[in-house]
């Protein structure tokens, strides 16, 4: 059976760029259904039976296997999103390069290299059923970096959907995240008058407003609670460069702490805006709304998995971040689940992105002692 280091490489080599709705990436890079071939694949060659959970995005599941005990124990998730972001024209992202302890390319660190450690890890398991002390599941999940359909099946559909508790491999470096701000994410349009660009003053440019909403959104911070956040990720207007745009759409990014909730944000901003513009906007409905989640450290699952890095040498004590994952949702349907993976944030989605062999090695370890070395 293939190392770790091999498997990634495989996984680096298969595109899954998630199209988001409708990306400039080209066809044959979009979709995760190289990937989970790849470990339908995998899975069936550890003798194990793979299972497909359709999601509301066709040709888009997720997959897995199940390492079953008996009905009287718990079910333990392990899961990685299979999709990455995109790699604009650069197609040398999807050839991984081993270099100074690292393997580089898409998807190294998120989050493909926790992916790899799972199956390692999984292999390893099935080699030795008598040791397993759960319930254990093993997943690749679809579309997290999006619409997070993948989740949103895993969390409504068997064997997953009873689990007591989670781990997803996003990058960590290595430490336990039990905490999570929350998110709220929408749009804000502005609407003005088309004219031809010769005549500017006899139109109204929705970007010049959009200009002066965005100016505000950046003010605002100041008045934000400790710890949170608003962003202006994208924008959008114009039809042409001779023409008077009527029209400017932003999206927002709002990350929360557990004293705000996404409603709460919604209607704080859209009461601010009212009161410092002298135009009318407009907002959509919430697109994403989480609250902040925090899976205590005397939950019986935390206290495995700190236990877990103790004995493997590695700093054991819960820590929060500010990036969202799957965990939302999952601990929203009552699954209490954190993260511990292989790999830095601060690399992800960039076209640098990486993941240190001794870290990819260290999470085959982790993961298989979550299967084997405790009963939760």
């Amino acid at each position: 059976m293939k190392n770790v280091i091999d498997i990634l490489e495989d996984l680096i080599a298969l595109p899954s760029v998630n199209p988001m709705g409708g990306s400039d990436s080209a066809p044959d890079l979009c979709g995760e259904a190289k990937v989970n071939d790849y470990i339908c694949d995998f899975i069936g060659k550890i003798g194990l039976k793979p299972f497909v959970q359709e999601t509301a995005l066709p040709g888009r599941g997720n997959v897995g296997a199940m390492l079953y005990k008996g009905a009287n124990y718990k079910t333990i998730i392990l899961q990685c999103h299979t999709d990455t972001v995109g790699i604009g024209n650069n197609r040398q992202l999807l050839r991984p390069v081993r270099k100074d302890g690292r393997i580089y390319g898409r998807g190294a660190c998120d989050c493909k290299g926790g992916l790899a450690a799972m199956l390692a890890a999984l292999a390893q398991a099935a080699e030795n059923p008598e040791k397993v002390k759960n319930n254990i599941i093993v997943m690749g999940v679809s579309d997290e970096e999006y619409s997070f359909k993948g989740s949103l099946a895993l969390c409504e559909q068997e064997p997953s959907k009873n689990a007591a508790f989670g781990i997803i491999g996003e990058p960590t470096g290595c430490r336990i995240v039990n905490g999570f701000k929350g998110v709220a994410r929408w749009n804000a349009s502005v609407t003005g008058k088309a004219f031809h660009s010769s005549e500017p003053e006899k139109g109204v440019n929705a970007i010049y407003r959009m200009a002066k909403l965005i100016s505000l959104i950046e003010k605002y911070q100041s008045e934000l609670e400790s710890g949170e956040t608003i962003s202006v990720g994208t924008v959008k207007g114009g039809s042409a460069v001779n023409i008077v745009p009527d029209a400017c759409t932003i999206e927002i990014d709002r990350r929360l702490t557990k004293n705000t909730s996404p409603e709460k944000a919604f209607k704080d901003l859209e009461k601010y805006l009212s009161r410092n513009l002298d135009f009318n906007f407009s907002f959509s409905d919430l697109k994403d709304a989480q609250n902040a989640v925090l899976v205590e450290p005397d939950h019986p699952g935390v206290r495995i998995l700190s236990e877990i890095c103790t004995d493997m040498d590695i700093d054991g004590t819960p820590q929060q971040v500010a990036f969202g994952s799957d965990a939302y949702r999952m601990d929203a349907a009552g699954i209490p689940t954190v993260l511990w993976g292989p790999g830095s944030i601060a690399v992800a989605h960039t076209s640098d992105e990486y993941v240190e062999i001794g870290q990819l090695e260290q999470a085959v370890q982790f993961y298989y002692n979550i299967i084997v070395s405790r009963k939760l």
